[in-house]
């Protein structure tokens, strides 16, 4: 308990400190190391004493000085000292089961609104929260993904309890242009119609009907009376189809990570020009300081050794057959669904066969001579 803190006192000499020692005997006061010296007399006891010394000190009128015996102790083995050392250490545990913060790095403030208004809207979390309550970082990246077709990937880092989403935007391609509309939009592949995305033309198929191969789907010419009026076809069709495809794979896989950015600062003459670093944004700095001073904001990245196993089915595999599948297949393509048929692991590969539900534009231009 408290009150059992050792302490040290010392008197000074006179001729009433043998009686004084023997008054504390006397009421059972406990004397440990009991020291006689010229000028002073001094002896361990504790806490729990000390007004029972006093009084007894008072009464031969002694001169006494009081020490804490443990002021140079590292820890002390009492209530309220391991009490504090417990809460230091549960706290931090505590702190760190709960995501206090979710925050997203963007290459510009328009994308980290768009990606924060899906990722709330998508899955309704308000922080603090659980770790628990966290979905897995497979199916956050595949949420977002699905809803935004421009990024090509998404990373997830978590430090402590703060989460950060760092989308990777595709490389810009250049769309040629034509002028030209086409005569109809015809199916490529069967599929059930989801939604349309048409500019020009009169639909000849309704949303959640069945469309095979080589149906008109879109007709550019609309019929008025007996005449027919050329306006061409031009938009998309969407429609879910499943797709079955084979796989083989190595279950030992080499993954590049993106590292954590670090600000460098270059300067002429000291780092070589043949130097290749990704550099993510750069300093401005001064006209007269430019030439000679960079100061950069540079991305590196780490090659990792990955493994798969029946354990990383669902939070590796799947994700690594989502992705190989998704690049295969045209843009704005979305896989709702995927289903693992057959999985055999063996001599170093995994090997078997996945059905995906695709989402896909299946309309294709046919173009021809007016009024056909």
């Amino acid at each position: 308990m408290w009150n059992n803190r050792p302490i040290i006192i010392r008197i000074k000499r006179h001729e009433n400190v043998h009686p004084f020692i023997q008054a504390l005997h006397a009421q059972h006061v406990p004397l440990k190391h009991v020291v006689f010296r010229e000028q002073e007399v001094s002896f361990e006891t504790t806490m729990h004493y000390l007004p029972k010394i006093r009084r007894v000190r008072r009464r031969y009128r002694l001169k006494m000085d009081v020490y804490y015996a443990d002021e140079l102790h590292v820890f002390r083995a009492q209530l309220w000292t391991l009490l504090g050392l417990a809460l230091m250490i549960l706290i931090p545990l505590l702190c760190a089961q709960i995501i206090w913060r979710v925050d997203i790095e963007a290459a510009s403030p328009e994308l980290e609104e768009r990606l924060g208004k899906t990722f709330q809207d998508t899955f309704q979390l308000e922080t603090p929260m659980s770790k628990k309550a966290l979905p897995s970082d497979a199916v956050i990246r595949q949420k977002l993904l699905e809803e935004h077709r421009d990024l090509s990937w998404v990373h997830i880092e978590k430090q402590g309890g703060r989460v950060i989403l760092r989308p990777q935007e595709s490389p810009k391609q250049t769309k040629q242009t034509n002028e030209k509309l086409a005569s109809h939009l015809v199916a490529t592949k069967s599929g059930v119609i989801t939604h349309f995305n048409i500019q020009n033309g009169e639909r000849k198929i309704s949303v959640n009907d069945t469309a095979y191969e080589g149906d008109v789907l879109v007709s550019g010419v609309i019929e008025s009376g007996e005449d027919q009026v050329f306006v061409g076809a031009k938009g998309e069709v969407y429609a879910d189809y499943w797709l079955e495809c084979s796989f083989k794979i190595p279950t030992k896989l080499t993954m590049e990570t993106l590292q954590q950015k670090q600000w460098r600062v270059l300067v002429k003459g000291i780092h070589k020009e043949k130097e290749k670093v990704d550099y993510v944004q750069k300093k401005d700095l001064p006209i007269w300081l430019d030439p000679y001073v960079s100061i950069v904001e540079e991305q590196n990245t780490k090659k990792i050794q990955v493994e798969l196993d029946e354990s990383k089915k669902d939070s590796l595999l799947i994700p690594l057959l989502h992705e190989k599948v998704l690049r295969s297949l045209p843009a704005k393509t979305v896989i709702k669904k995927e289903n693992l048929l057959q999985v055999k692991w063996g001599n170093g590969t995994v090997e078997g066969k996945v059905l995906f539900l695709v989402n896909e534009n299946i309309a294709s231009p046919i173009q021809g001579l007016q009024g056909e």
